[in-house]
């Protein structure tokens, strides 16, 4: 706060000198939590040379034992707490309320208390290592079994790694912590940059180098992502882990495609694919074959493109898995895009037939809309929009951040093949502010890129392209920056 609002918290001390107020509007550094804290305890008399001195000599010296270790254990966790969370501590509850009195505690609704981030942050760095374990140990039986929620596997995590329970950290993220990340559930960085390799197996600490590029590539840190992935291949040709192998340079070639690198590429989905027919992954094949013909689709290569999906086709008569589905749905976009449009019509509706009334909602919705899209393209808008509509339905209930931007992308796309351009703005929009708010710089550009596909004023236009230029400019996606720039001079042409 300015000096003029911090005055104004400091409502018990009217009468105090200019020198008096300047020490402690430089002591809170204008923090309204602290200035609150001094106010209701008025100790603006006292002098101390730093707010952690303050902070540790005026509150927390001030508490009995059993205050601290209720605060603490309300301060371990990073989302508000209900009490059944406190149950199976040694902790005396009844004191909250003085706590909440003191404004070192609050009760974020009736049943839940949380602490403030400054409280938070001086009781976790002060707290003596026993306790610590404790309490995020009590966090851990809290969450261990809410199962439910992306945001509380993330905060069991958190607290795994907390109370040093390796074991159980190293389980969690191999078997969900793809998931997540696939998610967008970006926040796991940090936990996963604060591990080291002791007490990791070497499995282990494969899945964490190779977690932690997957989120950096989802971020468009390109070259850290790489480095993680470099880091964790060896690893896997170590202990002979042929699909986390496979997985890895599947990962990197995804990379050399946003960077514009296609040979390079090509090489490393071979590789992967090598290693897919040698295990008899189809699911993992066909996704390889797949991202093989939209390599060959950008060159401009029908011939090329047609064999690699025909590949694909061979897999899906062949193969009896549902998990193929994605790949079929995939595969119809592409015939989609290369006016293929009776091949993109029949696997979209075998597509929409296999995951009607068998709970693979998003995928059905995803079959939808790109039958919403083949009608658009045959000027049938009625059905079109029916198939939008449906697609809607399913798909504007999407929770994870990623799969939410990718929704609003495509059903953009829908409404853009139907001629509705403002209402695939929209779209548009609401998935650039979800890229923005979750740090998807590609998934940025890309939505910008769009949004001067469908915007009909000709500087706002501009405006949009020029910002989705300077997003893959900084990427280094020296593909997608032509394109938009052969983009760019088209507005300018006038076209």
């Amino acid at each position: 706060l300015d000096k003029e609002s911090s005055k104004q918290i400091l409502s018990a001390m009217p009468d105090m000198e200019a020198s008096q107020f300047i020490h402690i509007y430089s002591l809170s550094r204008g923090h309204p939590l602290v200035l609150e804290l001094i106010n209701r305890g008025s100790v603006g008399g006292t002098f101390h040379a730093t707010l952690e001195t303050f902070v540790e000599k005026e509150i927390f010296s001030r508490l009995s034992g059993p205050q601290k270790r209720l605060l603490g254990a309300i301060a371990v966790f990073r989302e508000p707490t209900p009490l059944d969370a406190l149950s199976e501590l040694d902790a005396a509850i009844d004191l909250l309320d003085e706590l909440v009195e003191k404004g070192l505690a609050r009760q974020a609704d009736s049943s839940n208390y949380d602490v403030h981030d400054l409280v938070r942050e001086f009781l976790v760095l002060s707290m003596e290592e026993g306790l610590r374990q404790e309490l995020h140990g009590n966090a851990v039986n809290w969450y261990r079994n809410r199962k439910t929620s992306a945001t509380d596997r993330i905060e069991l995590i958190h607290h795994l790694h907390n109370s040093d329970k390796i074991d159980e950290l190293t389980k969690i993220l191999s078997t969900e912590g793809h998931t997540l990340v696939q998610a967008g559930h970006t926040e796991l960085l940090g936990i996963l940059r604060a591990l080291d390799r002791e007490g990791f197996d070497s499995k282990s600490w494969g899945v964490v180098r190779e977690l932690r590029g997957d989120i950096l590539s989802i971020q468009g840190r390109w070259d850290e992502a790489e480095k993680e992935y470099d880091a964790a291949i060896p690893i896997a040709k170590k202990n002979k882990q042929s699909k986390e192998l496979a997985r890895l340079l599947s990962s990197r070639a995804d990379i050399a495609v946003k960077r514009g690198a296609m040979d390079d590429a090509l090489e490393l989905h071979r590789q992967a694919l090598e290693i897919q027919i040698s295990t008899r992954d189809a699911v993992s094949a066909a996704r390889s074959y797949n991202n093989m013909g939209y390599i060959f689709r950008r060159r401009r290569d029908t011939r090329h493109a047609l064999e690699v999906y025909s590949n694909v086709e061979n897999l899906l008569d062949s193969e009896d898995n549902p998990e193929l589905c994605d790949s079929r749905i995939r595969l119809a976009s592409a015939f989609l895009e290369m006016g293929e449009l009776d091949r993109a019509r029949d696997h979209a509706m075998l597509a929409h037939d296999e995951t009607k009334d068998n709970g693979q909602d998003t995928l059905h919705a995803r079959a939808r809309a790109v039958l919403g899209r083949y009608y658009a393209r045959m000027k049938d808008n009625d059905l079109a929009m029916l198939h939008y509509s449906g697609a809607l339905e399913i798909l504007s209930e999407q929770a994870d951040p990623h799969s939410a931007v990718e929704v609003e992308m495509l059903l953009g796309q829908v409404l853009s093949d139907a001629g509705r351009k403002e209402e695939a703005s929209e779209h548009y929009l609401e998935g650039l502010a979800l890229a923005e708010a979750n740090d998807f710089r590609h998934l940025k550009g890309e939505l910008l890129a769009r949004l001067g596909e469908v915007e009909t004023d000709r500087s706002q236009r501009m405006d949009y392209l020029q910002r989705s230029l300077s997003v893959f400019r900084e990427l280094g996606a020296n593909d997608r920056m032509k394109e938009v720039q052969n983009s760019v001079h088209r507005v300018v042409m006038g076209h």
